[in-house]
This record gives structure tokens, sequence and C-alpha cells, in this order.
């Protein structure tokens, strides 16, 4: 015996685990990128209290001086090598600068990602020990091993993978949620969209007791019955009654692999002028199902063409 709420609880336990994988993969990306720390870098007044593991900071320079050495990111944008000298302690800085750029700074804020040495940096140390007629290992000495880059400040980059992030996460609790609902209460499943949930609780009851009836045309995982089309397919449950069917056709999607067949899906027009449409079937499955649906007593537009959807347009109209 077919029962249409254990099929809604299994597509429902099924429907469970994918947003349940999104919702744990989005938690964890919220927790190990440092968003907070982004969008609100410790602020330090003075440059010498920075420490390596700070990250991301809103800093404060006293005094810094150009080094006469730039760094030319992907995006052209031109950025300067600076450093701030303080009781044989030197920290480099790398912020942007004007086509002149100044030679000292006073009071300088900017905010900053804090880097590890990196090729650029060690190149441009190696050339600027030279001009002071020292040796990098005697400049890298003195420094505390890390750069302040404002050029791998990127904020923006955050905040739009911050809302992808959100986006996804609130998609997949709707969906869990929703799923979840189905599997506690396979009444509220929405089997048909354009009813509301009292109508979809007889719905479900009334196209039970035909299936009970066992008369019906069974083309795999649909039915059709004498008063319901019914899809109790692997990732959807659908009901619809006949008597609120104005039109149905059949379309194909052709698949980039031309090994794999075309991928059907059958499109209902209702009398209230939305469209439901049962996807992944083969083309007999689909072609099958249409002209089963022809064969009913239902008064339903079959096939696709400009003047069959010009007259299912003009039913919907004379059924509002």
């Amino acid at each position: 015996m077919i029962n249409i709420s254990q099929k809604i609880k299994d597509v429902c336990r099924r429907k469970l685990i994918t947003p349940f994988i999104w919702i744990i993969i989005c938690v964890l990306s919220l927790i190990l990128c440092p968003f907070i720390n982004i969008f609100h870098p410790k602020s330090v007044n003075n440059i010498y209290d920075v420490k390596k593991n700070d990250n991301y900071v809103n800093v404060t320079a006293d005094t810094l001086y150009y080094t006469g050495y730039n760094l030319i990111t992907n995006m052209n944008s031109t950025y300067g090598y600076y450093y701030a000298l303080k009781d044989s302690s030197c920290i480099f800085v790398v912020i942007p600068i004007d086509q002149e750029p100044e030679q000292t700074l006073y009071d300088y804020n900017f905010k900053a990602k804090i880097i590890s040495p990196n090729k650029s940096y060690k190149k441009m140390l190696n050339a600027f020990a030279k001009d002071l007629t020292w040796n990098e290992q005697s400049l890298s000495s003195i420094t505390d091993g890390f750069v302040l880059s404002n050029a791998d400040y990127h904020p923006g980059v955050y905040i739009f993978l911050f809302w992808v992030i959100l986006i996804i996460l609130f998609i997949s609790i709707k969906n869990f949620a929703s799923a979840l609902i189905g599997l506690i209460n396979p009444e509220l499943y929405p089997v048909c969209t354009f009813l509301g949930k009292q109508k979809q609780h007889q719905l479900i009851e009334y196209a039970g007791y035909e299936l009970e009836s066992e008369n019906y045309l069974q083309i795999n995982s649909m039915y059709i019955t004498e008063n319901y089309f019914i899809d109790l397919g692997n990732k959807q449950i659908s009901i619809i009654p006949l008597s609120e069917i104005i039109w149905c056709y059949r379309l194909g999607t052709i698949s980039l692999n031309p090994k794999k067949d075309p991928d059907y899906a059958i499109h209902f027009t209702i009398s209230d002028g939305g469209v439901v449409v049962v996807r992944h079937k083969t083309s007999d499955e689909a072609l099958e199902l249409i002209n089963a649906i022809r064969a009913t007593e239902y008064d339903i537009i079959i096939g696709h063409s400009e003047s069959k959807k010009r007259l299912a347009g003009k039913r919907v109209n004379q059924q509002k």
C-alpha cells in the first residue's frame, strides 16, 4: 500500500542532509574567519605597541620616514614603504602614497594587516640596507619580524564574503527547518503550493484514499488517479487536483554531456495562473504522462504553442 505521508517523511529526511552540511560549513567559516577583527581592527595609539599576533590593527604612528621604495599591487595601486624608528627598534609599514610621496609623515593613522616578511619586502629591505651602507641581516635584526601592510588590508572582500556566508546560512536554515517540519508533520509539507495548509491536509488525505482504491495509472513515481496527479519522487512530492489544471506541456533540457539523455520537466498552469513544475523526468515518462492526462475527462490544454498559451491565458482570466 502506498503511504503518501511516509513518502513525504522519506523526502524530508533526505532533504535534511545538504542544508545541515551547509549550516556546519557556514558556522565554522564565521568562527574561523576573523571577521570581527577585520571589521573592527584593534586600536593601537603607539605603533611600537603592535604585536605580531594582533593580526589587524588601526594604528597611529608619531613619525614615519619614507624609504624611497614603492609597491605596485596587481590592481595597479601604488603603496610606499615607510618605517618608524625609535630606540634601535624599526617597524616597516606599507601605506598608500601619491605621485610625489612625502618624505616624513606625522601622527599618521592607518589600518593594516600584520604580515610576515614576503619577497617584495625582502627585496626592498636589501636595497634599502645598501642605501644605508648596511647589510640586510643587520637591518633585519632591529625589526620585529613583521610588516604593517595597508596594501593587504581588504575589508571590502571580507564584507562580501561575510554576506555570502550569511545568505547561504539563512537559506540553509530555512531549508533545514522546512524539511524538519515536513518530517515531523507531513501534513504541513507543501505538496501543492497554491493551496492553503488546510486544503493541503485534505489533499493528502483524499489522494491517499484514491491510491488505496488502486484505480490509477502509474508511470514510475507518477500516478494519475480519478481526480489527482500525484508525483512521489525522491526529491519532491506533488499532488495537483486535475480540476485545477488549465494547461499541461513538457519541456526538455539538453545536457552538456553528450552521453546523458535530455532531462524533461512537466509544466502545469493552474486555474489561478500559477505554474507547478515537475522536474527530472525522462522523455518517455513525460510523454506517457501527457497522454494519460489527455485521456482524462478533464478539459486540459495539452502541448506547447503560442496559440495554446493564449488560450490558457484566456481560461485563467475567466477563472479569476
